[in-house]
């Protein structure tokens, strides 16, 4: 049934489109610009880097993959954290595949470059990992609160 009525509502939107197009007149009124997705402070990008990512996704980290369990002091990593949760933010509300679309355009291509032996943790201490029988072994990250300050690179 959910299927029959996105269908019906994609046909009456074409609908409207083509009715547009040939009467040059809008029929409904235009859609305002959503409100803008507002950046994360310092601790709360922590807090939801720690929530999203490190918390849910495991990897047993071998040879070259290096992961800095003090990301940010990275600036590309804040970065692209950044960048990651305004997309989050777009996506995670969106009904259907929206959430499956984050993890594969945005999370799984970052997570490549972030752990990439020539990405910004390449000279970071190298954090062996193996998968573990017993459950889940997330990422390693320090502390649970943001440093003191901005998240910018000292070193």
């Amino acid at each position: 049934m959910a299927r029959v009525q996105a269908l019906e509502a994609c046909r009456d939107h074409q609908t409207d489109l083509l009715d547009e197009l040939i009467n040059g007149m809008p029929t409904a009124e235009p859609a305002s610009d959503p409100a803008p997705i507002e950046d994360l402070d310092a601790d709360g990008l922590v807090s939801w880097v720690h929530q999203c990512i490190t918390g849910i996704i495991a990897r047993p980290l071998r040879g070259e993959l290096t992961w800095c369990p003090r990301w940010w002091e990275h600036p590309e990593a804040i970065l692209r954290m950044r960048a990651l949760h305004r997309a989050w933010a777009e996506l995670a509300s969106e009904p259907g595949i929206a959430m499956s679309l984050w993890l594969r355009d945005h999370l799984d291509p970052c997570l490549r470059e972030l752990l990439n032996p020539l990405g910004p943790f390449a000279d970071c201490a190298h954090n062996e990992r193996y998968r573990s029988l017993n459950g889940h072994t997330p990422l390693a990250t320090l502390p649970t609160a943001a440093p003191d300050g901005p998240l910018e690179h000292t070193g």
